[in-house]
This record gives structure tokens, sequence and C-alpha cells, in this order.
């Protein structure tokens, strides 16, 4: 059978066969680039990597409850008094998918090679000295010098590309790019690999030996569904039992999805918000009184109004409510005024044309409906203000890349201010990792390399409001909302990772550990 007639005829078993095996269908837009997601992050891979590999530590959604990283390979952690050791104890029952014991050796292997190849989860590993086995359950790392958002840090990109790699079946290869296990994984996780149907999906199975008991799902099919008007049909005819936030429907159709009995519509919020990247490299977009006219031109109330039923909460700072304590309210983005805009506009030495416009700008983003929202109302919101905006769509992979590789004018972006305020060095230092906006401060990457170090935190505090000012100063980019998730479940169905019964339990955002089926 094709995999899709296959799934369909599981489904259509009786109630009693289907309680003997649970099979969970989880759709995702993108096909895996690769199976081995230490050297670059793959949208396709996040899924099933995260469910075959476990991490050293590492977080899901119960962020935006205050648990910043937990353990998962680390059953417990001790922290030097100065800061600068990390000793990690191993859960002494984690055993590889092929029957070895995972040990402290694993974990050394696996950095050292990330460190080695400047694989992206490398930038979470910068500031480490050594790292030692004193015995086979103990890892011990020391860093350089304090660094006080190493392990909600290292937490966060262990879900992307910080996997713990099996020494025993890699050593021999020259990077994690290479071999036969790259495709075919082994790892220590709640699912087994069993198979990847190419454009089609990745199948799982559950891990009999998993540490910490087997997961009550039998079968997990990661199956890529590209068009989310397909994959919400396919929800809608009851193919898989969760609909994730990025194929949610328009934010306008909630109540109608919230009076349907057979749906559980869950929000959930986040420590991201939903921003305008801004290419500094753009003729345009490089004069700062341009980029300070789109801020007066973008009206985020009617974006509210008209694209989120006035659920979301405009975002006039440089953070978000999650984590409010490090909010500097000085710091605030203008408000909507379309004679100001257009004012700027004309002092930046654009004004408009014979033929209306100013200058022409592409705008873009990921293929999730709240972005696609935005950037459809600001197309129209900087066309009224005389700026040729056009819309270029593309899917999550190619958008990724072309952001990866500055190949874009004004993007719609997932800014990051959590869990710890170090996440600002990432986005707007001259070096960041995600700093796509080819922006450069010296005083603010003075401020937030010095900022990680020290350990009073009302000091750091000051440190980041003023971080906060220079970027609304500057603004190479526009905080447009805070983010919040929307996504479909059947009544039943508990632990998804963004559902409170699944926090701190899922084992990373793509984890589903925690999922539950119906009950009898």
């Amino acid at each position: 059978m094709r995999l899709p007639t296959l799934v369909a005829a599981l489904l259509a078993l009786p109630a009693a066969a289907a309680m003997a095996e649970t099979t969970l269908v989880m759709p995702q837009q993108d096909e895996p680039r690769t199976l081995s997601p230490a050297p670059s992050s793959d949208t396709g891979g996040h899924g099933p990597t995260s469910n075959i590999y476990s991490h050293l530590v590492v977080m899901d959604w119960g962020i935006v409850e205050g648990v910043a990283a937990y353990g998962d390979l680390a059953e417990s952690w001790d922290v030097s008094d100065d800061g600068l050791t990390y000793t990690f104890h191993l859960h002494p029952d984690a055993k590889w998918h092929d029957g070895e014991p995972v040990t402290s050796e694993d974990v050394k292997f696996t950095y050292d090679r990330i460190m080695e190849k400047g694989y992206t989860f490398s930038s979470f590993l910068r500031d480490v000295d050594s790292i030692e086995t004193p015995d086979d359950q103990t890892v011990v790392i020391t860093l350089t010098k304090p660094n006080m958002a190493f392990l909600p840090m290292m937490a966060q990109g262990a879900q992307w590309t910080g996997k713990i790699y099996p020494e025993h079946l890699w050593a021999d290869e020259d990077g994690f790019d290479t071999g036969p296990y790259v495709n075919e994984p082994v790892g220590s996780g709640p699912y087994k690999f069993v198979r990847w149907d190419k454009g089609s999906a990745v199948v799982l199975e559950a891990n009999e030996d998993y540490f910490r008991g087997p997961p009550e799902v039998d079968t997990l099919i990661f199956r890529t569904i590209p068009d989310a008007n397909v994959a919400r049909a396919e929800f809608e005819a009851g193919q898989f039992p969760y609909l994730p936030f990025n194929y949610a429907p328009p934010w306008a159709e909630a109540p109608i999805f919230e009076e349907a009995p057979e749906i559980n519509v869950v929000y959930t919020p986040s420590h991201f918000s939903r921003d305008l990247q801004l290419n500094l490299n753009h003729e345009a977009l490089g004069n700062p009184k341009v980029r300070e006219a789109i801020a007066y031109a973008m009206d985020r109330e009617a974006m509210n109004r008209i694209a989120f039923n006035n659920s979301w909460t405009p975002g006039y700072y440089a953070g978000v409510s999650s984590q409010q304590k490090w909010i500097n309210e000085e710091a605030r983005f203008p408000e909507h005024d379309k004679e100001k805009a257009e004012a700027l506009l004309d002092e930046a030495g654009f004004p408009r044309g014979e033929d209306g416009w100013r200058f022409k700008v592409s705008v873009t983003g990921p293929n999730i409906s709240d972005c696609s929202a935005i950037t459809e109302i600001l197309v129209r919101q900087l066309r009224d203000v005389g700026i040729e905006a056009e819309l270029a769509r593309f899917d999550q992979s190619t958008w990724f890349s072309r952001i990866q590789e500055k190949q874009f004018d004004i993007s719609c972006y997932f800014g990051r201010y959590g869990p710890d305020p170090d996440a600002y060095r990432e986005h707007f230092s001259t070096d960041g990792a995600r700093n796509f906006m080819s922006y450069s401060d010296p005083e603010l990457d003075e401020l937030a390399a010095e900022a990680n170090t020290i350990t009073d935190e009302e000091k750091r505090k000051e440190m980041y409001g003023r971080i906060q000012e220079i970027i609304v100063r500057d603004m190479p980019y526009i905080n447009v909302f805070e983010e919040q998730k929307m996504s479909l479940v059947r009544p039943g169905w508990t632990g998804f990772a963004v559902m409170p019964d699944g926090f701190n339990t899922s084992i990373s955002w793509f984890g589903t550990y925690a999922v539950k089926p119906p009950a009898e």
C-alpha cells in the first residue's frame, strides 16, 4: 500500500483494533532535507529528529510558564559558584536504539564535533573551554567566562540542531553529514526510525526501552503536506487529530471553530513576536528615516481587526509579555500616522514620482497563516504611502534559505526574546546568527556581550534596556504583534506540545512523547 492508503486503512479499523495499535499522523509543511540534525537547521527534519534523538537539556512551550530548561539525558546538574563549571549527571538507564548504553563520552563527542565543524549549534557552545567525562554518567563543561544564558539558550537550540549522537556509530565519519546513519538514524529518544518514504512521510515506532517509559502512541508518522488548504481539509475529514498552528485557518475564522463541538481550539502564548525584518542593504531601507516611515505607515490596530479578530496583542516594545521583566517601556515603536510617514519619506529623498510611487520593495514571509495575513495587509498600507510594495510567496524552506542569504527586502519574521534576553544578541549583534538584516551597532555589540556575563539582574536589566533603546532608535526591525499560536485538536487527544498538559514533558517543541489518544 502507498502510505496515504495505509493511513486511511488504519483509521478505518474497528475501534477495538485501533485501541490495540495507536497511530498518530503529524502533518508538516516541509520534506526533510536530511535526518541528521546537526549540520544545519532543517524545518522538515525538526519533527522526526526531535522524537528520534535525545538532548542533554531541552525546553518546550512550557517556557511560557517559566521553565526555561529541563533535563533530557541530563537527570540533574550543578553549577559552580563562579558560574564557570556545569556538571551534568546523566540518566543511568538511557540506551541507544541499538541497545548500547548512552554515556558521557557520547555527549562530549557530539559537542566536540559540532564545535570543530562550526555547525549551527556551535553558537550556543561558543564560551566552552573544555568538556570532561570523569565517569560514564557525568559530563563537566567548563566555560571561559560566565554565561548567564548558557543553559536556557542551549536548551532552546537543542531542539533544532543540538541532538546527541552515538559515538560508536559516528566516530569514523568525517562529520554528521556523511555515512549510513545520516538518513537511517539511531537515537536514544522515545521513537525509533522505521523508514523514510521520500516525498511522503517519515515513519517511526515507539521505543519500548525508552528510559522514561514507552510513549502511548505506537506508530508516529510525520507526513509532508505543503498546502495548508489540503492539510485543513484532511484534518476536517478526520485523517489526523492535530492541526499544527502553521496550518491554522485565518484567525478571523476562530469563532467558527470555537463553536464546533468536534474541535478544540488551543491557544498558546510564547516568547516570540511577529515582526518585520528590514534588509539594510536595500537602497531605500538602508535609510533610517525610511525605516521610521514604515513604522508610522503600519497600522497594527487595523491588522488586528482584519486578520486576527482583535485577539492578538500589538507589539509596540522590543519585547513580549512573557518576558515582561526585561521590557524597557520607554523604548517604544511609533503608532500609525500616515501623514508623518509621508513626510519622513519626502525628507529621506524619496518623493512620489509621476506614477505616484517612491520606490519598490518586495514583502515576504514564512508560509504560515498569521504572517500571510500580516504581509497582505502591510503591502496595502505601504502602497497607501507611495511605496510600491509587492508580495512574494515561497514555500517554508525556500523562504528561510532566502532570508539566510539576505535575498529579501522586507520579511515577516518571528523575533525571539527569551528564554533569556541574550536572545537580543542572536538577532541584533553584528555577527548574530539570526541577524538577517545586516544591522551593526558597536555599542549594542559591546553591551550584548557584556550583559551576558553579569550576575546582578538589575544591572543586566539596565543594559538590556539600553539595547532596546538602540534597536528602537535604529529600527532594523519593527515589532508588530506578540505571537499567539492557534492549533486545532480533536476531543480526547491530549498532551500535544502546545497544550498545558504537554508542557515540560513533550521533549522539545516538536516532541510528541506526552501525547495520549482518547481513553476507551
